[in-house]
């Protein structure tokens, strides 16, 4: 698909000769592209590929075998070690406390971004993925779908450029995916790089960009 008009490289990651293994076997290889802000790019492949892991070293959470990857933010780039912070991440082996409500798990991880435990973008993030009426009730009580959505609104609070979604809306109902597509929306809107791993097909086509890992083995 041909780029659209918000793209920008003012806000980026760019892969070149990307490449990772584990031990002998070989994920990908030469591996170039870039996944620009104001745009979805889908990364597609069979299970057992490397999407995940390909999520994992955009998040900066794993250093690649071999070639590079840079994120550029605002058009300044990021040094390695700060990679992380800017970017938000769901995905289904990201675990939040069972034994906190959402709202105790969103006043966690605000004390741990150095944010107050009462910013109003606690409130705001509970609304925006429709938790508000269960926020104080505790996780271990909820369904699968309802514990992705206390992982969106984890990825969500802080406001990062980059978001990157790992089988977003594998156990979502209807309405949990039209809160998925609002969410990638609103984010595409503010000009960050949106990357969605997914085995769905129309997940895929929705994207501007596709990635599929098959071609790079």
């Amino acid at each position: 698909m041909k780029p659209i008009e918000a793209a920008s490289t003012e806000t980026s990651i760019r892969v070149q000769g990307l490449g990772h293994r584990f031990g002998q076997r070989v994920l990908f290889r030469k591996m170039d592209g870039q996944f620009l802000g104001g745009t979805t790019t889908a990364i597609t492949g069979a299970n057992g590929s490397g999407k995940s892991t390909l999520v994992r070293l955009l998040a900066g959470l794993l250093t690649p075998s071999k070639g590079t990857l840079d994120l550029t933010v605002d058009g300044r780039k990021v040094e390695r070690e700060h990679h992380p912070l800017q970017c938000a991440m769901v995905a289904p082996y990201l675990n939040v406390y069972d034994g906190f409500s959402p709202r105790e798990n969103l006043q966690f991880l605000a004390s741990v971004r150095g944010l107050s435990r009462r910013d109003p973008r606690i409130d705001a993030v509970l609304d925006q993925v429709e938790l508000a009426s269960r926020a104080d009730d505790l996780v271990r009580t909820f369904s699968s779908g309802m514990i992705q959505r206390v992982r969106l609104a984890c990825a969500l609070l802080p406001d990062l450029p980059v978001l990157l979604l790992d089988e977003p809306t594998a156990t979502l109902d209807q309405q949990g995916l039209e809160i998925v597509r609002s969410i990638i929306a609103d984010a595409v809107g503010k000009g960050k790089v949106v990357v969605v791993a997914t085995n769905e097909p129309s997940e895929a086509e929705s994207c501007h960009f596709r990635m599929d890992i098959s071609d790079y083995r």
